[in-house]
């Protein structure tokens, strides 16, 4: 058994081939944006500009058992004044517990080895929203990505615990749901609340809107960072022609604006949509503003065809924004797990 750092674009690429390979035949695995994965691996990704990233796989008679990637972001250590570490895009065979172990065990070394004092796998929002511990028949939503349910097994059996559990809510749209959304928009306007989609023909200017309202709303979100302009524009004027502006909403009250919805047709199935991201300003909250932003996407949604919406990720003890997708209509349609193992 052998394990390997990246040291090339190769190495890089051959990890990233890894999953690919290992889920050929199933069905409900979804590639992830190769392109992507391999700027922030190897170079060009704005991300790297704070954090290091190396990618490790371990293999025996030749062929890869297992991958991961280790990451340490010094914009979010110095926001949460922490010294985490962090493993994502974790890839393993069935029978690779013994190397998975191992891999993990030489990657949290890695970790240590540069002053990390724990290890959390499995998130971190540019990279990776957890690993599935149920809906292994489903396809996943966009932006989260398959795992079999042995993963869960592998790595508590390398030493890490359950740190967080995260919830995916989804909402299936029906006329008595369109009503419903109808009321809370036009409560919002009674009360002076005044919402607009984004404008796409001024993309940069409403990127850096929604980048200054998601650091402010999110700032003491646990595990949160704070996004640059660059890494946020990978989301909106990246991927510009695959958005739908009536699905992004900002909400102003008085002149000010108040809050912000950031949604997306689900690449991954026709007809839903994801609901990425809804924040408030804190000192504008409990007005209704959260749930008149979300309403008012969701109808564009159903203008548009689709049948349900993902509202994704909430953490489990986030109850403020589980009652909001609760009351959106959403019930849980999938859970996942957030891994951490200490260092010192």
């Amino acid at each position: 058994m052998q394990i390997h750092a990246a040291q090339s674009q190769a190495d890089s690429e051959r990890c990233l081939d890894f999953a690919a390979e290992l889920y050929r035949v199933n069905p409900c695995w979804v590639a992830p944006d190769r392109h992507h994965r391999l700027l922030m691996m190897v170079d060009g990704h704005p991300v790297r500009t704070h954090a290091r990233i190396q990618p490790f796989w371990v293999e025996q008679g030749g062929a890869i058992q297992a991958t991961v990637t280790a990451v340490i972001d010094d914009s979010f250590n110095q926001h949460w004044r922490e010294a985490a570490g962090h493993l994502v895009w974790l890839e393993a065979a069935p029978g690779a517990e013994e190397a998975s172990r191992a891999l993990l065990r030489h990657a949290c070394d890695w970790l240590g080895e540069r002053g990390c004092r724990f290890a959390r796998l499995s998130f971190h929002y540019l990279f990776q929203l957890g690993v599935a511990i149920d809906s292994f028949d489903q396809r996943p939503t966009f932006l989260h990505s398959y795992n079999p349910p042995y993963y869960h097994r592998f790595i508590k059996n390398a030493g890490f615990a359950t740190e967080k559990g995260l919830i995916e809510y989804r909402t299936r749209f029906n006329e008595s749901r369109a009503a419903q959304y109808r009321s809370m928009v036009a409560e919002a306007s009674r009360k002076g609340i005044r919402l607009r989609s984004w404008d796409f023909s001024q993309l940069e200017r409403e990127t850096a809107l929604f980048q200054e309202l998601y650091n402010e709303t999110f700032r003491e979100h646990w595990g949160a960072p704070q996004f640059t302009y660059d890494e946020l524009a990978g989301f909106t004027i990246g991927i510009k022609d695959l958005l739908v502006a009536s699905y992004c909403v900002f909400a102003e009250i008085g002149g000010v604006t108040a809050g912000c919805v950031f949604a997306l047709p689900d690449l991954h199935q026709p007809e839903r949509a994801v609901l990425l991201s809804i924040g408030v300003r804190e000192r504008l909250r409990g007005m209704g503003v959260n749930l008149a932003m979300a309403a008012s996407s969701y109808l564009a949604m159903i203008e548009r065809g689709c049948k349900d919406s993902s509202y994704t990720v909430v953490l489990d003890d986030n109850w403020r924004s589980g009652r909001t997708a609760e009351k959106l209509g959403g019930r849980v349609a999938s859970n996942f797990a957030i891994y951490r193992r200490d260092l010192v």
